[in-house]
């Protein structure tokens, strides 16, 4: 089954969509799980390995003998100019295709409503703590069985990551237009429209607020019904172990240490009676 939501992000935004997105022009990584599919650029690899720099020398010299085979007219000397520039050009061939993408969205502009872009870094920090809180919550499912309906519960949390992407997009744009309309030399004109944009704003802020607090809830009602199943299951454990513990049954076998001790003790009393 296809993903209900994609998500790309990098170190500048955060991708929401519903229609597929993918990273062009290099490496990406990507992580599915439930039914949201996230895309993310590479690392940046490392600088020249050792490996990098033995093979650069290796080129190097290869390349100078080869120089000087076919100035001196020897047939191998065009062979190891063309070894040389292979291996000194691997280690730069290889970083090439190691280098990181870039985020895409193909249809970001065809269709905007079926995205939400976050830029601002408050913004794409409350998305990624969302995230967090989903994945707990959809990690708790397997446990749960048939009390749960996983295919609509998978769609569902995706649908209201969707709407929540759209309620901090709404936000920062209106943080914006806040910004700019206290900011503006003509402040004092602009009054109404600012208490407009701010009235605006704290209803946006409780919005996400409680879409962040469902969200939670969703994850700590799995947990607490896993942590109540394993204490019913455990309690059962329990009940089980002592009734057979400690239920009634045959006499206890006499310990033998006990026995002999008894043994010793009656005879030496005897002995003593006789002297």
């Amino acid at each position: 089954m296809p993903p209900s939501l994609y998500v790309a992000h990098d170190d500048k935004l955060v991708i929401v969509s519903r229609l597929p997105l993918k990273v062009i022009g290099g490496r990406g990584l990507s992580f599915r799980w439930g039914s949201v599919l996230e895309v993310t650029p590479a690392e940046r690899p490392a600088g020249p390995s050792p490996l990098a720099g033995v093979l650069y020398g290796l080129g190097f010299m290869f390349g100078l003998v080869g120089v000087l085979g076919v100035s001196g007219g020897a047939p191998w000397g065009g062979l190891l100019v063309l070894a040389g520039v292979a291996t000194a050009g691997w280690p730069a061939l290889h970083r090439w295709r190691q280098r990181p993408g870039v985020v895409s969205a193909p249809r970001l502009s065809s269709d905007r409503e079926q995205h939400h872009v976050l830029v601002k870094k408050r913004d794409r920090k409350a998305f990624s703590d969302a995230i967090d809180v989903c994945q707990r919550a959809s990690e708790t499912w397997p446990s749960l069985g048939a009390l749960i309906d996983v295919p609509r519960a998978e769609r569902q949390l995706a649908q209201a990551l969707f709407d929540l992407a759209g309620a901090l997009e709404r936000r920062q744009e209106l943080r914006e237009l806040h910004a700019e309309l206290t900011e503006h030399d003509g402040a004092f004109e602009l009054a109404a429209q600012t208490t407009r944009a701010t009235v605006a704003l704290s209803e946006l802020d409780d919005e996400v607020t409680t879409r962040l607090a469902a969200l939670e809830a969703v994850a700590v009602a799995g947990e607490e019904l896993i942590r109540n199943q394993q204490i019913t299951e455990l309690a059962r454990e329990a009940d089980e172990t002592l009734a057979r513990l400690t239920s009634t049954g045959p006499a206890i076998e006499t310990d033998a240490g006990s026995e002999l001790a008894e043994r010793t003790e009656a005879v030496l009393r005897a002995y003593r009676e006789l002297t």
